[in-house]
């Protein structure tokens, strides 16, 4: 089955949730409430992050106030920049590299992520045409069956109607071979009938020339 998919509105009413119990929004927590993958919900919540921060920077600050902030920033970034610059010039750049590196090794991992979650997306997909082969096979399977079914039944009442009219054809030679015997009994008693016919012609011819004759 496909991953559900992470919208910005189901990141940021996480994200919301999250900051509202005091718990700052990170990508582990959210994509556990949400699903989806890694870089949407990465993706997302940066833009909730992005749109908390500009309406934070929208709220009204008095000119004066913000005057002197400015003044307190300036003095405090300017101390802690030589403060830096005069202790931790080599650990910032060992810092520096750390960091370019681990992002480096985040975007090769979020690359892989990708290319994991497209393989699995590409196998779900093909799982799925799978199924469905599969149950397409099962109703023609089915289907087949069914038709079976129907032929072995058709032929079966075929050989049992094969078997009566070879039981009537039997009985009918029966029959015939009694008509013929019938007809040869027949044709012997009229020759028989013929041959006394002709005695008694024969009979009435003699006394019919004795009475003359006398």
């Amino acid at each position: 089955m496909a991953k559900p998919v992470a919208t910005l509105e189901s990141v940021s009413a996480a994200a919301d949730a999250l900051a509202a119990s005091g718990v700052e929004p990170s990508l582990t927590l959210v994509q556990e409430r949400t699903g989806g993958s890694y870089t949407t919900v990465k993706r997302h919540l940066e833009a909730w992050k992005a749109k908390r921060d500009d309406e934070a920077a929208a709220v009204d600050v008095p000119a004066d106030v913000l005057a002197r902030g400015s003044v307190l920033a300036r003095e405090l970034y300017g101390h802690a920049l030589r403060m830096a610059e005069a202790t931790v010039a080599q650990p910032l750049d060992r810092a520096v590299t750390a960091l370019k590196k681990a992002e480096g090794l985040v975007a090769t991992a979020e690359a892989e992520v990708a290319r994991l979650e497209d393989a699995e997306q590409s196998q779900a997909g093909h799982i799925d045409r799978l199924e469905m082969q599969v149950r397409e096979l099962e109703l023609n399977a089915a289907a087949q069956q069914a038709t079976l079914r129907e032929k072995t039944e058709a032929l079966a009442r075929t050989e049992s109607r094969l078997a009566e009219l070879q039981a009537k054809h039997e009985e009918s030679l029966e029959e015939l071979a009694g008509l013929r015997a019938s007809t040869k009994t027949t044709e012997a008693l009229h020759g028989q009938l013929e041959a006394i016919q002709r005695g008694v012609q024969g009979l009435a011819g003699s006394s019919g020339r004795r009475t003359a004759g006398g």
